[in-house]
């Protein structure tokens, strides 16, 4: 079986080893930290499976709760394996890792600051990486949440064949005589085969729960309510599909004064608006427009603001605007989102059919304050836009974070392939609508 790098050339048997029954016994119980496992599997390009909360490490199988050698400060614990292959799992392949996404899989969240280095050591770019405690990695020290019995123990090295001699039961099948180092034996395919059951099977089980539930059920209800819904049609032979961020740049290339916009509505009493958009999204800093402001809104505001984010490696200027008197029709297709504070008003004029048309062509964004009118009106749920909740204005560290979820929203939204629902024959009527606030739930 695939050992750790450490003890590969010993088990391998390159030259006469002896070893005492002691040294024999020593190999078969010392610990295997599941970060070494994860990086040997990382650096040989082979495959790690999770099923069942369980991570498939080549010939180990891990809790993904067993602690292992990485932590993020001296003061914090020990990180559980599964957060760190979740957090590399996500990263290496350009999904949405975000707190949210990682609390709403049962993982901890790693920081830019420390996922950086750690990355680089599974791949091997780095032989090690700030966090990881050398003892514990080298199997020397074991953490305190394992020795306490609180997490799953971390695995065992599997006896070695060759030059040790392992003794077996004289009941037990013995191995063939021709195995070599790598190969699998019968009683190795049992210890990791695992019975297969239908779903009616597993759910009639009282008292059992089935796993993957969830998913389950949340395909069980998509299909259910998309079923009216005629399927997306197959693209064509040949066709390449060009994400918006491709699209922006063609009309960069040809006009380096077309810079992508985002809109934000023309109202001083909106969360945010073109008087402090431009902080927010930039420096992540956050302040309400003061009386001054408010009261000459119609002098004091600017015509446009720039704000900047590199996004696929690349510093994007995005142009800040409140008011669309004058676009043209290449005006719109450089729209890439749009916040909104509620009001259909804002969008009177605008060439779509209906507000579903709207946010298809272009991300929406609805910022809710927590000082006042918190409550969240029950027409804004309904529509396809990502609510952020904003912070207390005393607490300004709060909205670097509410400036990173924006701009996660909008990247993965000009990863994706754009859906144009313009409409040049009819335009959005924004007259007067009745604002029904969603009840809080005491």
């Amino acid at each position: 079986l695939p050992l750790p790098a450490g003890l590969a050339m010993a088990a391998e048997g390159e030259g006469p080893v002896k070893q005492s029954d002691e040294a024999a016994q020593d190999r078969t119980v010392r610990r295997v930290d599941p970060l070494v496992l994860l990086r040997e599997c990382t650096i040989a390009g082979k495959k790690v499976r999770y099923a069942d909360d369980y991570l498939s490490l080549d010939a180990y199988q891990v809790h993904k709760e067993t602690k292992c050698a990485f932590r993020m400060s001296p003061s914090e614990p020990f990180l559980d394996i599964g957060s760190v292959w979740y957090m590399f799992h996500e990263i290496s392949k350009d999904g949405k890792y975000t707190k949210e996404t990682a609390k709403k899989r049962g993982f901890t969240y790693i920081g830019v600051t420390s996922r950086g280095d750690l990355c680089d050591y599974l791949t091997g770019a780095k032989p090690s990486c700030p966090g990881i405690v050398q003892e514990v990695l080298e199997s020397r020290k074991r953490p305190r949440e394992e020795t306490k019995g609180k997490t799953p123990l971390a695995p065992r090295l599997k006896k070695a064949p060759g030059p040790i001699a392992v003794e077996q039961d004289a009941s037990a099948p013995s191995a063939p005589s021709s195995s070599r180092p790598g190969e699998l034996c019968y009683e190795d395919v049992l210890q990791r085969v695992r019975p297969v059951k239908e779903l009616d099977v597993i759910a009639r089980i009282p008292g059992r729960a089935v796993p993957n539930a969830d998913l389950i059920l949340k395909i069980a209800r998509e299909e259910v309510d998309n079923w009216h819904r005629e399927p997306k049609p197959a693209l064509e032979a040949g066709k390449v599909v060009v994400p918006l961020w491709g699209e922006l740049e063609e009309m960069l290339s040809k006009d380096p004064e077309a810079l992508p916009i985002i809109l934000v509505p023309c109202n001083k009493s909106a969360p945010v608006n073109i008087l402090n958009a431009q902080r927010l999204l930039q420096d992540g800093r956050y302040h309400r427009p003061d009386e001054t402001e408010s009261l000459y809104f119609e002098s004091e505001r600017t015509e446009s603001a720039e704000v900047a984010r590199t996004m696929n490696g690349k510093i994007w200027t995005f142009q800040v605007r409140d008011s669309v008197k004058g676009f043209t029709k290449r005006d719109w297709h450089r729209v890439v989102a749009v916040i909104t504070d509620g009001y259909e008003w804002q969008f009177k004029g605008w060439p779509f059919a209906s507000i579903v048309d709207l946010f298809t062509t272009m991300k929406g964004v609805y910022f809710q304050s927590v000082d006042k009118n918190s409550n969240l009106p029950t027409h804004v749920e309904k529509w396809a836009v990502s609510i952020l909740k904003m912070a207390p204005v005393q607490f300004q560290h709060r909205f670097g974070a509410v400036r990173d979820a924006f701009w996660v929203e909008v990247e993965g939204f000009m990863n994706s392939q754009r859906r144009k629902k313009f409409d040049g024959n009819r335009k959005l009527d924004g007259g007067k609508q009745i604002i029904t606030m969603k009840k809080p739930i005491l």
